[in-house]
């Protein structure tokens, strides 16, 4: 044996087999790590970017439920001036007024006597409220104490998969690789 040779290296494992194996492993910690990471950072983002949609669609809705009365009450004043029986209807409706030669029955009714003859337009459908896995993902990260855990575990893992998948020469004791040459 000669003086200022490294007997270790034939013991180490080397080759492309080896490397490819810490790749792996080095990916499957750090990948989980930054997993929960950006579980952690973007589900309460996604939650609320989803329920703001949902809220945009019902407020849709709305508008197009006062679009469509807005319609049906241009259609009515269209109707006025040409119906003689609706505009004596409406009049009756918002005084009691009646010609001398009608005789009004009253019936009582559970609909609005707003006006006569009017088709109100029926109520557009809303969509359904968000819900699913992310929600309840949500639900838990709620808790700061949740968080907090998933982020040190996280930390942990992403400490682990630095440490152990170092290049080989990383940690070893004794002399450095620039000393083993000499």
């Amino acid at each position: 044996m000669e003086r200022g040779t490294n007997n270790v290296q034939a013991d180490r494992p080397s080759g492309v087999l080896f490397a490819a194996g810490r790749m792996v492993g080095y990916v499957l910690l750090a990948g989980m790590a930054l997993a929960i990471m950006g579980v952690i950072i973007f589900v309460p983002d996604l939650v609320k970017a989803k329920v703001q949609k949902y809220e945009l669609a019902c407020l849709q809705a709305s508008v197009q439920d006062a679009q469509d009365l807005v319609s049906a009450n241009e259609r009515l004043l269209a109707a006025l001036p040409e119906d003689e029986v609706l505009i004596t209807r409406l009049a009756m409706t918002q005084e009691p007024l009646l010609p001398g030669n009608h005789e009004v029955v009253r019936v009582p009714t559970q609909l609005d006597p707003i006006r006569p003859d009017l088709v109100r337009p029926g109520r557009n459908p809303r969509p359904a409220p968000p819900s699913g896995l992310l929600f309840q993902i949500n639900a838990r990260l709620a808790n700061p104490g949740t968080k907090r855990g998933l982020f040190l575990l996280a930390s942990a893992l992403l400490g682990v998969a630095l440490f152990l998948f170092a290049p080989p020469n990383r940690y070893r004791r004794g002399r450095s690789p620039q000393q083993n040459v000499q």
